[in-house]
């Protein structure tokens, strides 16, 4: 028996890993709805309200890498936009089932019919509608590839009919790619960043989400240049534990040591993070922001360097070039 469009879509994210949908049941999701019940791979978890779905989805995207809500018609849609901001401020991959009205009834003030493209475009890196049997698997794949590898929002939105309507074959891959390349700074850069290290004799580390993945090499290289270590909010579950020189956060939410550390330095080494709260950053010493995104580089602070890079394969390109030091009194604040 040929497949349906709304089971083509289950299909493709039993692929991409997907465990759970978070949704309300019910109105033009009721394909989709029922594509998963048959599938049996994927576990529909009812909500009270898609708000919290979206919610719930994007903390286990923050989580597991991935994760996908539901919202049907009008007051379906308007309800995920809190959740739906969340995640793509937060940078994290997930992905917004947003079911709607016929074709037959777009554009004639149907009732509770939006606008996805419009409504969702401030809170997404992909909004596209499925309006063809043929377009629904590139469109599906070019969202779930859009939210990993842009790590954000990316919305499809399905009207009922269309679900329904036989799946076509698609052409293209209907696989996803988990691409992990090694990012760190040219030899050039490198050797400028360890020399203004070498030079300084205080020095604090301050690690955002974007060094989640680098908490090891983040403690050899403040244990390597006696270096204290504060984090951001996000920062502080991957950085914080096991780490003897941490300090705690600063900012809004900070502590006096944080904020101290980094005031006090001669050089600041931004890892990774995207420090909302400008008005605690220090303006009168070296700074130093390596991220993966250049876009951000020195939005937050006045840079001596802003360099492209991935935090722990920067740092272990870096170590070899350091000198150890042996003078911890500013950690230890006998300076």
């Amino acid at each position: 028996m040929s497949k349906i469009v709304a089971e083509q879509l289950v299909d493709m994210l039993v692929e991409a890993g997907v465990k759970r949908v978070y949704a309300v049941t019910g109105d033009s999701l009721n394909h989709f709805n029922d594509a998963i019940r048959r599938n049996g791979k994927i576990k529909w978890i009812h909500v009270r309200h898609e708000e919290v779905g979206a919610y719930a989805a994007a903390a286990e995207a923050e989580l597991d890498g991935f994760a996908v809500c539901a919202g049907s018609c009008g007051p379906g849609h308007v309800h995920l936009i809190n959740g739906l901001y969340d995640a793509h401020k937060s940078h994290v991959p997930l992905l917004a089932i947003a079911s709607t009205i016929n074709t037959g009834e777009m554009g004639m003030d149907y009732f509770q019919e939006t606008n996805t493209i419009k409504l969702f475009d401030d809170c997404s890196c992909y909004n596209q509608m499925i309006m063809t049997a043929e377009q629904a698997p590139r469109i599906i794949q070019t969202a779930i590839q859009h939210a990993l590898g842009k790590k954000g929002v990316a919305v499809i939105g399905l009207p009922g009919d269309v679900s329904e309507l036989k799946a076509v074959e698609s052409n293209i891959s209907t696989q996803y790619f988990h691409c992990n390349p090694v990012i760190r700074p040219s030899d050039t850069e490198l050797q400028h960043l360890a020399k203004a290290i070498n030079e300084s004799t205080k020095i604090t580390l301050f690690c955002g989400i974007g060094a989640e993945k680098a908490h090891d090499q983040v403690v050899q290289l403040s244990q390597h240049i006696k270096a204290p270590v504060g984090y951001s909010f996000r920062g502080k579950m991957s950085i914080q534990p096991n780490n003897p020189n941490e300090i705690g956060m600063t900012g809004l939410l900070g502590q006096p040591s944080a904020y101290h550390s980094m005031h006090e330095s001669h050089l600041v080494l931004l890892l990774g993070t995207d420090f909302p709260y400008d008005k605690f950053m220090p303006t009168a010493n070296k700074i130093i922001q390596i991220d993966t995104s250049t876009e951000r580089l020195g939005r937050r602070a006045n840079l001596y360097m802003g360099l492209c890079g991935d935090v722990a394969n920067t740092i272990e390109a870096l170590l070899p070039l350091l000198e150890t030091k042996t003078d911890d009194s500013f950690f230890t604040g006998t300076t």
